[in-house]
């Protein structure tokens, strides 16, 4: 079921199930009979948590049609929407943290923290929560009391998995399936209809409702002897350990790279949310450029359509084969391929603008701490870290590919006035710069608040490391503008 959509702005609409009153029980029958309601519950559902379950369905956004791909296996779970064979955007959540996922399967979290209510979601839809061991692994069920529909009394656990949130599962006493999962605090109520058999060993609704409307009718559901695969992205292979190669400009990380035997110009970009080619480039490689899908965002400029380009080199770092977002205008900028999220995610990558380099390392090596290290979060694949102006702090997108230092959304700007200027002081984690120029602009994508560009980075050594989350930035050396705090 497609648990990622959002469900903070979802309207409430209640189960129609009412509390049944005076049906307290003494503790000790109530742990028996609860433990009896799991067994049955486990048995009934054939604990779809020991399964690898693959769904498919149909869904129609802005006049396209996709498929989207489910797949679940214990607390794990993945969704992908795909149209001719190319799946634009998914969600994967690893057992406590969720993913977005993009068009080369590269995947970014949420958030670092651990996302309380899918685990619930995922226990309760996967029947994890009858399983022996729950409990002891840390998970709490509860009886509550018995709830009303239509005349039936049904039975209502409270679940909390460790580290999970806390709802309720609703069980049907008769055939001891969960047909429901409520909280009254989160106004929320999920129902499962049209249960079936899948696989002749487990049992599993094929229609989701979420708060009154249909969020997934599956057309089929499956078994999978495989095990559910994380999504993997692309990965830069090193002849000889991490490469330096240098920025052909001042103002930018632009450095030279090759894709199909062509020299080219790479434009390393942050505030893309993937890869990207020029119109240019891919009809001299004779690339075929897929159209017809929806919109891939994050790129910028105007969008031809997806090519998979073949294997890419910066210096000695070798990126595989990938899937590159066709924009026009691109090769007027001076470049023809831009690299972001994609080629940032599972490397680590440091600007040095001081120098005029750049540096490309594995993401699995040692990583180097640096003495001002910021957490990254992450906003449709650009990261994100918190900055401040005198009284106030935000988080802002950084983005490699803007030449500016600080711009602010005009929305954003217009509540904090004080912060426009061309003298302005930043606090960068343990730093401050001077001398910044703040503008504000109505042309932003990424974020609804503003923009760190190179800018300010330059006056940083600059890694960025999205495996681990973090962005060390080490002053250049006798920048006058950057004192510590």
């Amino acid at each position: 079921m497609r648990f990622a959509a959002s469900l903070s702005t979802v309207s409430f609409c209640s189960l129609a199930f009412l509390l049944v009153a005076g049906s307290a029980v003494a503790p000790a029958a109530a742990d028996d009979a609860l433990d009896a309601l799991l067994a049955k519950s486990r048995a009934a559902s054939g604990a779809p948590y020991r399964f690898h379950v693959v769904s498919r369905s149909r869904e129609t956004d802005d006049g396209h049609e996709y498929t989207v791909t489910t797949e679940t296996e214990g607390l794990k779970y993945r969704a992908r929407k795909c149209t001719h064979g190319l799946c634009t955007s998914g969600f994967y959540f690893d057992g406590e943290r969720s993913f977005d996922t993009n068009f080369n399967d590269t995947a970014l979290p949420l958030s670092e923290r651990v996302d309380g209510l899918q685990l619930t979601l995922r226990a309760i839809a996967s029947y994890d929560f009858t399983a022996p061991d729950f409990r002891a692994n840390g998970g709490s069920v509860q009886s509550r009391e018995p709830i009303l529909r239509d005349g039936k009394k049904f039975l209502r656990i409270s679940v909390a998995p460790r580290l999970g949130a806390l709802l309720d599962a609703v069980i049907d006493p008769d055939s001891g399936l969960v047909i429901g999962v409520i909280s009254d605090a989160r106004r929320l109520a999920f129902e499962f209809r049209d249960q079936r058999k899948v696989g002749d060993r487990i049992t599993l609704p094929y229609e989701i409702e979420l708060n009154g409307a249909t969020i997934e009718k599956f057309d089929d559901r499956s078994i999978e002897a495989a095990p559910l695969a994380a999504p993997a992205g692309i990965s830069p292979h090193f002849s000889s350990g991490p490469v330096t190669v240098d920025m052909t400009r001042n103002d930018a990380p632009l450095v030279p790279c090759t894709v199909g035997g062509e020299n080219v110009a790479c434009l390393l970009d942050t505030g893309n949310s993937g890869l990207s080619i020029s119109s240019e480039l891919a009809t001299k490689l004779g690339l075929t450029v897929q159209t017809g899908g929806g919109a891939v965002g994050g790129t910028g400029g105007a969008i031809v359509g997806v090519v998979k380009a073949p294997a890419l080199g910066v210096g000695g770092a070798t990126y595989p084969s990938a899937r590159y977002v066709v924009l026009y205008n691109l090769h007027t900028s001076g470049y023809d391929v831009v690299l972001g999220a994609d080629a940032f995610a599972n490397a680590r990558v440091t600007l040095d603008f001081q120098t005029r380099t750049v540096t490309i390392a594995s993401a699995t090596g040692a990583a180097s701490p640096a003495a001002n290290s910021l957490p990254l979060e992450f906003e449709n694949f650009v990261p994100t870290i918190p900055i401040g102006f005198g009284s106030f702090t935000t988080q802002l997108a950084v983005d490699t590919g803007d030449a500016s230092a600080v711009e602010l959304a005009a929305d954003f700007a217009a509540l904090h006035p004080s912060a426009i200027g061309t003298d302005v002081t930043g606090k960068v984690g343990n730093v401050a710069v001077s001398g910044l120029r703040v503008t504000s602009t109505k042309r932003l994508q990424a974020t609804d608040r503003g923009v760190i560009g190179s800018g300010l980075l330059q006056h940083f050594v600059a890694t960025f490391d999205y495996a681990r989350g973090r962005l060390g930035l080490v002053p250049a050396v006798h920048d006058a503008q950057v004192k510590p705090e």
